[in-house]
């Protein structure tokens, strides 16, 4: 869950999960993200209420009455029990890396424009986005041998633009002498936007499809969760 505050008052931004497993069906090593999507459906109203008067509220209030009052980005990582109950794993005062690539394409400029209110102390509020696409689902291109030995170097081709649901996103890149190139671990991140995750998802694979290079590494399965509950509803 991410909220943007001013340390008292809070705005819910679109909740995301991300998949840390470098291998499709969440097999693998641990990476640093190998794709994410929003919304997730399990984030019901209720659960949404239940966060922010049960975690996220009392927190600000807790670090005002320290005298450490926090604005920003409150980025609260969960898991959520059968019945229900949200656990707090991590707190981080920023976006997240994959979640970004899917949150922020859903907010448009408002959430800027809000930034920059809170940073100078001044009225914000989150407007809504003009664009309405409803979910955005990001597909991560790995290097070769990612997460322990990336292997760097090799040239990118990219096919075409990225059409208008897509969405690229430079991580470890390089450009060489006029020249694309793999520069890190986690190379591209390809955001596809569509009226729901389903539709997301497959203009992200579309992205994917149009980048090319050697030993390119890449989950197919991104929201397979979100995905299978949508078929079982």
């Amino acid at each position: 869950m991410f909220a943007l505050t001013d340390g008292e008052h809070l705005a819910l931004l679109p909740s995301a999960q991300d998949h840390k497993r470098i291998g499709e069906g969440d097999t693998g090593p641990n990476t640093g993200g190998m794709g994410a999507y929003s919304p997730v459906s399990i984030a019901t109203p209720e659960l949404l209420n239940r966060v922010e008067a049960a975690i996220l509220k009392p927190t600000l209030r807790a670090m005002a009455e320290r005298g450490t009052p926090y604005k920003g980005m409150l980025y609260a990582g969960l898991m959520i029990r059968e019945d229900g109950t949200p656990s707090v794993v991590e707190f981080n005062c920023r976006f997240g890396d994959p979640e970004a690539q899917v949150v922020l394409p859903l907010l448009g400029d408002g959430i800027e424009q809000a930034l920059w209110a809170i940073a100078a102390g001044e009225a914000w509020q989150l407007a809504d986005p003009v664009d309405k696409a409803r979910a955005a689902v990001t597909t991560v291109i790995a290097a070769p041998g990612y997460p322990d030995a990336p292997k760097k170097g090799a040239e990118i081709s990219l096919a075409g633009d990225t059409g208008p649901d897509g969405l690229l996103f430079h991580g470890g890149t390089v450009l060489e002498s006029g020249r694309l190139r793999v520069s890190g671990g986690r190379v591209l991140s390809a955001t596809g936007l569509g009226a729901d995750v389903a539709a997301a998802h497959a203009a992200s694979l579309d992205l994917v499809c149009r980048i090319t290079f050697e030993g390119m590494v890449y989950r197919r399965d991104i929201a397979w969760r979100e995905l299978a509950r949508a078929r079982a509803s």
